[in-house]
């Protein structure tokens, strides 16, 4: 099998060893460019012919060695533009081997960071990626240029040039790149398309993920650069989302377990009987890993990241889901550290009307050092409106969950807002379906009616129609009585 050459899927023989004239004529060729520049192209000329005789024998080995030892050459001259003129060259020959092309390109990708000048470099990379477009055995070389060429553009100010370059990479679908340096390549495009606002473009790279990946320990830092855009990207759009996203970075890391090591065929078999042994034996649970020691700079990290988990969960628009995340957030037991913030927890989740004055003079001077709340940003206005209206229709739900009906003065005097904005806010509410409510506007009564289930009106129905049924057997049996009745007295007639 030595003799044979595996190129595509497809088994090519080997017809014959050109081992021996590759390390004859190799180490010739370099001396002679070294010593002679003039002899530049002659060494280089000695070379593509034996380069021609390895590739028409399938010598995939010595093949690549010919195309390696040019490429060296042209770089130690520094003739760069004989380089990707070589390149092109030798990519393009017909039968070409792939392996001996993939070593080729691997080797001038080491070049990339030796260029004397930053237009050079351009030209290798711009070189490097039209002969690697299209071809699957040199994906990840294309891919790491791709990454270096959108970084130049990117020093360069042109961040939508670096994305569309970066948006070109279709990165999951590359079977032999390693998963971690997929999801950093795939967070790089995540990157780039927030720095040019294609929030888009962003929601559909972010899908290209697996949660499941960062339960990982190992790949904690690509977690917290991952939740870190999904925030930047949601803080805006979904209040809901965005604390879920603090939520994950709020847990401490996970210790890493370390992989056990190869070992050997007899330590393998001597581990064999030994598990056999330990069938017969109880099993024993495994002790949990010791907790991950923070450092204060860390703690008081997560501690922040708590914070705005509660406080975006607050400010999300009320549902069931909402709910729900409130509940799961009042069982953190590191919310003790932090009571200011549990109590404002406990306030949205309770069936209590909440004073804004009152509110405001409690917890307002905390808030307003949260980044969140600071007022001479536009997200920190926004913000601020925001939790304005969740207090207002906290207060609205809880006044319906108490009345059935109720004056519109009254209401405004419980929400301390003119009668117009209570109606805005019912509106919105209503139209939400969160509350059911009626406004009789002539005698200014608002009603408020219990959503029912979707069981309780089909009980109502039921019960209705049980009693249409019982009244038309009813009415259907006084009419046979009737008209027995009526038959009896005729007969009676005629006799």
């Amino acid at each position: 099998m030595d003799n044979y050459l595996f190129d595509g899927g497809r088994i090519q023989k080997m017809e014959v060893d050109y081992a021996p004239a590759c390390d004859e004529k190799i180490p010739i060729a370099k001396e002679l460019a070294k010593k002679n520049p003039d002899s530049f192209h002659e060494a280089i000329e000695m070379l593509l012919s034996l380069e021609k005789q390895t590739r028409l024998g399938a010598d995939m080995v010595s093949c690549s060695r010919v195309l390696v030892a040019i490429c060296q050459i042209c770089f130690e001259a520094g003739n760069w533009n004989a380089l990707n003129e070589y390149v092109s060259l030798l990519v393009r020959r017909r039968s070409q081997l792939k392996q001996a092309v993939s070593k080729m390109i691997q080797e001038c990708c080491t070049y990339v960071d030796k260029t004397p000048d930053k237009e050079t470099k351009l030209k290798l990379i711009d070189t490097l990626r039209s002969v690697t477009e299209g071809k699957i055995y040199v994906e990840i070389e294309r891919a790491r240029l791709t990454k270096i060429l959108a970084d130049i553009k990117e020093a360069d100010g042109d961040i939508a040039g670096a994305a569309s370059v970066m948006e070109e990479l279709q990165v999951e679908t590359y079977g032999s790149m390693d998963k971690r340096e997929k999801v950093e390549l795939i967070l790089e495009q995540m990157r780039l398309c927030l720095l040019k606002e294609d929030f888009v473009s962003t929601q559909i790279i972010a899908k290209k993920i697996s949660i499941k990946f960062f339960d990982d320990p190992a790949q904690h830092d690509l977690k917290l650069k991952f939740y870190n855009l999904m925030i930047s990207l949601d803080r805006d759009t979904s209040y809901l989302k965005t604390s879920r996203h603090y939520q994950a970075i709020a847990e401490p890391p996970k210790p890493v377990v370390a992989k056990p090591e190869p070992m050997d065929e007899d330590k393998k078999k001597g581990d064999e009987d030994k598990k056999k042994k330990d069938k017969e034996e109880e099993v024993k649970k495994p002790e949990p890993l010791p907790p991950v020691e923070l450092t204060p700079e860390q703690e008081k990290e997560l501690k922040e990241k708590l914070i705005c988990a509660v406080l975006y969960c607050i400010l999300a628009p009320y549902d069931n889901e909402q709910s729900d995340m409130m509940a799961h957030l009042s069982k953190n037991k590191k919310l003790e550290e932090i009571p200011v913030y549990k109590e404002i927890l406990r306030l949205f989740m309770s069936n209590e009307l909440i004073n804004f004055d009152s509110f405001n003079t409690d917890f307002g001077t905390v808030l307003a050092e949260n980044e969140m709340f600071q007022e001479n940003t536009k997200h920190g206005k926004k913000c601020i409106a925001e939790l304005k209206d969740r207090l207002i229709e906290h207060n609205i739900r809880i006044i319906a969950m108490y009345y059935s009906r109720l004056h519109l003065t009254r209401m405004s005097e419980l929400l301390n807002l003119p009668t117009n904005r209570c109606e805005e806010y019912l509106s919105k509410l209503a139209n939400s379906d969160t509350i059911r409510v009626k406004i009789d506007r002539p005698a200014e009564i608002i009603y408020f009616t219990v959503k029912k289930s979707p069981s309780d009106i089909l009980n109502a129905w039921s019960k209705d129609v049980s009693q249409l049924m019982s009244l038309v057997n009813k009415t259907c049996h006084l009419i046979n009585k009737e008209e027995c009745v009526h038959s009896v007295k005729g007969i009676t007639v005629e006799d």
